[in-house]
């Protein structure tokens, strides 16, 4: 069964509803990651720092052993996770971007035809 031109238009309203909350999602995906990515960034560094003062540990060395470190490695897999939702987000809006052509296709092959 075919759809009708008025189904397709409001399957694209429904779309184009779903590629703002896309958006607002990835917003809010992007501040968590960019948090992640901050709180690691200094664990890491504090770690390091403690390693070559505290541990005479040498400089080379500090940052490897620093990324094995439990609160460094854990704040490392949120960020990790939180990239991974960012990116489940981009590539959710690319889908519907996709999807909306197609109906703006339909639509538009509907009025030629």
């Amino acid at each position: 069964m075919k759809a009708s031109g008025q189904d397709i238009v409001n399957v694209l309203r429904e779309q184009r509803k779903a590629l703002m909350d896309a958006v607002n999602d990835m917003k809010s995906s992007g501040r968590f990651l960019a948090t992640g990515e901050r709180d690691y960034k200094i664990a890491l560094r504090k770690e390091v720092l403690r390693l070559h003062v505290e541990d005479n540990v040498a400089w080379t060395a500090c940052e490897s052993l620093a990324k094995g470190h439990e609160k460094v490695a854990e704040l490392r897999f949120k960020r990790d996770v939180h990239k991974s939702d960012y990116e489940s987000a981009q590539e959710r809006i690319n889908c519907i971007k996709i999807e909306i052509r197609i109906l703006e296709g339909e639509i538009n092959q509907g009025l030629k035809g």
